[in-house]
């Protein structure tokens, strides 16, 4: 099983922030971090539609230039909001990473952010569309379906959409038939978030490749 550092462990580091990734690739197989857009077009990496609960400043993402956004410091860290450039430019060789797409538009944006890209990226979202874009610009670019509480068929939608990962709350991977039936059709299975290595040790039993978590863990 390989362990996946949320947000950069958001537990003990200034999330989606460069720091939070350098560090947790320390200790992680794979680093999650989130994708939207700024006012300004460029793609930048926080995870709320606001700004204010990470940096206590008031604004949305989509009403902020990068140079706004960049006068900002994430959770007093002294970090400021990257962008995905500059993230993907910082994560280390070999390291997987797991890029959200938090909302509708960017696919092709995020590919061609992907071209000079060596380490192994899976693109994942909530948003089937943006993983429709993904999947006719590129058929090779591995991506997840990020499953939500109201999908009733999420093995079957991920299939539809051609992904090669599934992602799921980790009570619903151990609760349900996500993980037999993903399993049977030859998906990799992502379950997210855990706090308890006897958590992680159920779910690898249950056949789970990989954890998400917002500390390191052993798995």
């Amino acid at each position: 099983m390989r362990l996946i550092a949320h947000r950069g462990f958001a537990a003990t580091a200034p999330e989606n922030t460069i720091t939070a990734i350098q560090s947790a690739a320390e200790y992680a197989d794979a680093v999650e971090f989130d994708v939207r857009r700024c006012g300004s077009g460029e793609l930048v990496v926080i995870h709320d539609e606001t700004i204010d609960r990470v940096t206590g400043g008031v604004a949305t993402v989509a009403e902020s230039s990068l140079a706004d956004l960049k006068t900002h410091t994430v959770l007093e860290s002294g970090e400021r909001i990257p962008t995905l450039e500059e993230m993907l430019g910082a994560v280390p060789p070999g390291v997987e990473v797991n890029l959200e797409m938090k909302e509708l538009g960017i696919a092709a944006d995020v590919l061609n952010a992907l071209d000079s890209v060596e380490n192994r990226v899976v693109t994942t979202s909530f948003l089937a569309p943006e993983l429709r874009t993904i999947r006719e610009l590129d058929a090779s670019q591995p991506m997840g379906l990020l499953v939500s509480r109201r999908l009733e068929m999420p093995v079957t939608t991920a299939v539809e959409l051609d992904c090669d990962v599934i992602g799921a709350n980790y009570w619903r991977c151990l609760t349900t038939q996500l993980v037999p039936r993903a399993k049977a059709v030859d998906l990799e299975i992502h379950a997210w978030s855990i706090e308890r290595r006897l958590t992680a040790m159920l779910l690898g039993f249950r056949g789970v490749d990989c954890v998400s978590a917002d500390r390191p863990i052993q798995v």
